[in-house]
């Protein structure tokens, strides 16, 4: 990710962190690894756990329906409904966490400062119309590779390892816009080889999909 100046999904892995930190990436932290968080402190304050938990829940309801319109208008429910919801979520958890009455080795208190650890990041995805909540997508897309790890646990080298983590992406790609993978795979094979080495971006997967659904309306 050495040259990547996008945005960026993820858990609170220290390293995204640091990218984010040092404002080489816009970073959009999971709000399902902060829900996680709050759901597993099953001791303490149980009273304001479970608010913040009905609070984070009110943000993933008002996500559902943003996602169901336009972009604009997707933008402006995250700008009216949600932000005052992160400010108050902002506010109550800091607030406890001064207030010194939570067990300091409690799960509780693990999770409180995980969020705080968050704050300058969490409203970043209210600026961006197709940024996400959560990394949802995401993990759902690794957990094959997961599970399957110990089947495939040698490439063979560095350069086996890249050929797999670029097919593994393709795949996945695929799978995220509705592709069959195995009928992308075996066009673009047969194909790139005679093809237009200033034009091989247009194998992507997205622009391969937009030139599919081109010829076939034509």
């Amino acid at each position: 990710m050495k040259d990547y100046r996008g945005g960026l999904h993820s858990d609170k892995y220290g390293a995204y962190q640091k990218l984010a930190e040092r404002k080489i990436i816009k970073w959009y932290p999971c709000y399902s690894h902060i829900k996680r968080k709050f759901f597993e402190a099953e001791s303490g304050d149980q009273v304001f756990r479970d608010w913040v938990l009905r609070k984070i829940r009110y943000l993933f309801m008002l996500e559902r329906v943003a996602w169901a319109r336009s972009p604009e208008e997707r933008l402006k429910i995250r700008q009216e409904k949600e932000i005052p919801i992160i400010d108050e979520l902002t506010e109550k958890i800091k607030g406890k966490l001064i207030d010194g009455k939570i067990l300091p080795k409690s799960k509780l208190k693990e999770a409180m400062g995980y969020f705080c650890g968050l704050i300058p990041y969490l409203k970043n995805y209210t600026t961006n119309p197709f940024a996400r909540l959560d990394n949802n997508v995401a993990e759902r897309a690794v957990r094959p590779l997961a599970i399957g790890r110990k089947n495939w646990l040698f490439f063979g080298g560095p350069d086996g390892g890249e050929a797999g983590a670029i097919l593994f992406s393709l795949v996945q790609t695929c799978r995220g816009l509705g592709i069959n993978p195995r009928v992308y795979l075996e066009d673009v094979m047969r194909r790139m080889m005679s093809y237009n080495s200033q034009k091989l971006y247009e194998l992507l997967p997205d622009e391969w999909l937009k030139n599919r659904n081109q010829k076939i309306n034509s």
